[in-house]
């Protein structure tokens, strides 16, 4: 008795210790007999093999880890539905729903300008236009036979739009008939107009009016061409009135981050103008910025609360953001609770690849079919068998049929849910497809643009040539004749140009070409002639060329330049004339900073580095900038660096080869370079 209870105790440790589990498998009949029970996982297809039975145990405690977290996730999704009812419902109820706008209704691109007949300070008579002679020829306004204007730097000709204005294109802005007098005849105000204007070609009301002419016909040229001398005839008070005409021609033209800019100016000239908000408003929503333009309208409101136009606009946005933030956030609830459904198929999935597995390791010829049904019952497989399930099931034996509740339908009714959002936020995509290709315009991006199409403007003059490559008719004078000089002339001349020592310096400068050097060392680089370009200085020193045209710049030339030589100081005034009160270092920083800007063409920055290293006295730096002033230098100004290089040749005494590149200078452009010589 003692030893047993002994071994009880010992049996009651050890499973303890070990972890050790049972399960109910033999029980008593009414007769005594002790035996298996047939529904049970444990009556073994081989009832002989332990490690069969001790794997079918670990099967069995899976299935029922897995069975709780399928049961748990049931409840999880069946929470989530009803939370997706509730969102959508909240969405349903706002007003943004029952108004009957959007923002694609609305038009962005709606014609905007200042009536005169409002404006303080302009007269009546200011913009009545001139009675035109009975039957005359019908004419239209041509500003630019009027009032010729090749460059204005108030006219934002850096601008992509302004250099390629003669490409632009834009619709028939009709709605602006309702600024002019009522039953206006279009072909008799531009008659009327034309004449107008050649009478007094300064009026910019005359100038601005043409410009709204070419508006409603769907000019954009000629509108931006009437415009821009709009803007230069204006007074600081009035100027903002043809910076919003000339946006709004932008805008039309779908260049609306360059109408941006200059509506920005025209809200620096005039700030309490609501018309420049409104307009501004219109382009950032545009572009996409619905942050910048809520604050435009905004503005506009303060300035003019009764504008219905922005009132409606800024709800526009504001549905807009709404309705965006709530689909979004429908789909990332729909992408969770499909999230949460393809688990439990997974789940699922592995428990029923456990049953099978069990119901294979099973005495499945002792079973029956009730047997079966009652072992699904007693695992609640009503609730878990889905129709995946279904057909793991029928592969065990056809003859079962469980009834179940198909979530698959809930699957399917959040996939299509799901399909639904995503349409509407493609619909959103659609409408603000700008918003991706255009979001930086107005910041960093448009100015690294705006940098390059400095460069682009500036590569080419910005006026006429002063001197005209004509022919030169000889004439009678004895220099001209085809054997001057004679011998007898040569003995008794007395010039001497052996140690260079006699030689004049000679420069030709691009501005002749019609280049605005000026420009390219002040405003283009941002700092005005009258203040001091910021510390520290640098000389303006070329990238060496990795090899020297010899045709031009031969290794005699750069051997005799490579030491030190008397500075060329009669050229001062070339560099002195771009920045008056700059001292030679400072110049030769803005010279510095306009190169590595690349403000201008690069050939003329490389001469007047050029002409910086002449006037110090190093000839062989400024070779390296005629180098490569040369490889970009057009044909056509090729004798500008060609006489600077001849000029050097001549300073160290290499006259043959002084001459020789003088007189392909002169086969370019024979009169600038007589004038010089």
């Amino acid at each position: 008795m003692i030893r047993s209870n002994v071994s009880c105790r010992i049996v009651t440790v050890l499973a303890v210790i070990l972890e050790i589990s049972a399960t109910k498998h033999w029980y008593v009949t009414e007769n005594g007999r002790i035996q298996p029970q047939h529904d049970s996982v444990f009556d073994m297809r081989r009832p002989y093999d332990l490690l069969g039975f001790l794997e079918q145990e670990k099967r069995r405690e899976t299935a029922d880890a897995i069975y709780n977290k399928i049961s748990r996730k049931e409840v999880s999704i069946d929470n989530q539905f009803v939370g997706l009812s509730i969102v959508d419902a909240e969405n349903s109820n706002s007003d943004c729903f029952s108004w009957d706008k959007s923002l694609a209704d609305v038009d962005v691109h709606a014609s905007i300008i200042i009536d005169y007949r409002l404006k303080d300070g302009i007269d009546q008579t200011d913009y009545m236009l001139y009675n035109v002679v009975a039957n005359s020829k019908p004419t239209v306004p041509d500003c630019q036979k009027t009032f010729p204007l090749d460059f204005s730097i108030y006219t934002f000709e850096h601008l992509k739009a302004m250099q390629n204005r003669k490409n632009l294109m834009q619709h028939e802005e009709l709605s602006l008939m309702k600024y002019l007098p009522f039953n206006t005849d279009l072909n008799q105000f531009g008659h009327q107009l034309a004449y107008s204007l050649s009478r007094n070609n300064t009026s910019w009301i005359y100038l601005n009016l043409a410009s709204v002419y070419w508006r409603i016909r769907g000019d954009a040229y000629n509108a931006l061409e009437c415009s821009r001398r709009a803007i230069v005839c204006a007074s600081r008070q009035y100027r903002d009135i043809p910076l919003l005409t000339t946006a709004g021609i932008l805008h039309a033209a779908r260049y609306s981050g360059e109408a941006a800019i200059i509506l920005h100016a025209a809200i620096d000239y005039n700030p309490t103008e609501s018309h420049h908000h409104l307009a501004l408003g219109h382009i950032y929503t545009f572009l996409g910025d619905f942050d910048r333009s809520a604050a435009c309208y905004d503005n506009c409101l303060k300035l003019a609360p009764d504008t219905l136009e922005a009132k409606q606009m800024k709800y526009a946005i504001f549905c807009h953001r709404f309705l965006e933030t709530s689909l979004l956030l429908f789909d990332q609830r729909l992408r969770n609770v499909l999230s949460e459904i393809h688990a439990y198929h997974d789940w699922k999935e592995e428990w029923f690849k456990l049953y099978e597995h069990m119901l294979w390791e099973q005495n499945i010829k002792s079973a029956t079919r009730e047997i079966k049904l009652a072992f699904a019952r007693e695992q609640n497989l009503h609730l878990l068998t889905i129709n995946p399930v279904e057909r793991s099931i029928h592969h065990i034996d056809n003859n079962i049929i469980l009834s179940y509740m198909d979530l698959g339908d809930r699957k399917k009714i959040a996939e299509n849910m799901l399909q639904n959002v995503h349409v509407s936020l493609h619909l959103l995509k659609n409408l603000q497809k700008q918003v991706k290709e255009r979001s930086n315009r107005i910041t960093k991006d448009i100015i690294t643009e705006l940098n390059m199409e400095y460069n682009n403007l500036f590569a080419l003059p910005t006026r006429s040539p002063k001197y005209h490559n004509v022919e030169i008719k000889k004439g009678n004078e004895d220099f001209e004749a085809e054997y001057w000089p004679k011998i007898s002339d040569c003995d008794s001349s007395m010039l001497m140009f052996g140690d260079g020592k006699q030689y004049l310096p000679i420069y030709l400068s691009p501005e002749n070409k019609g280049y605005a050097t000026h420009l390219f060392v002040n405003e283009l680089i941002d700092i005005e002639p009258w203040k001091k370009h910021p510390l520290p200085w640098h000389p303006p020193i070329c990238q060496s060329p990795i090899s020297f045209n010899e045709r031009y710049i031969t290794h005699l030339l750069l051997d005799a330049t490579v030491q030190q030589h008397s500075p060329d100081i009669s050229m001062k005034p070339f560099l002195h004339s771009l920045v008056h009160t700059a001292d030679l270092a400072e110049i030769g920083q803005r010279i510095l900073t306009a190169t590595k800007a690349k403000v201008a063409a690069p050939w003329v920055l490389s001469m007047l580095a050029s002409l910086h290293w002449r006037i110090v006295g190093k000839p062989r730096l400024a070779l390296d900038c005629l180098q490569l002033a040369l490889e970009n230098v057009p044909k056509e100004f090729k004798d500008v660096p060609l006489v600077s290089i001849a000029s050097i040749y001549h300073k160290v005494g290499l006259i043959d080869d002084a001459l020789r590149l003088t007189d392909k200078a002169l086969q370019i452009n024979a009169v600038e370079v007589c004038m010089k010589i």
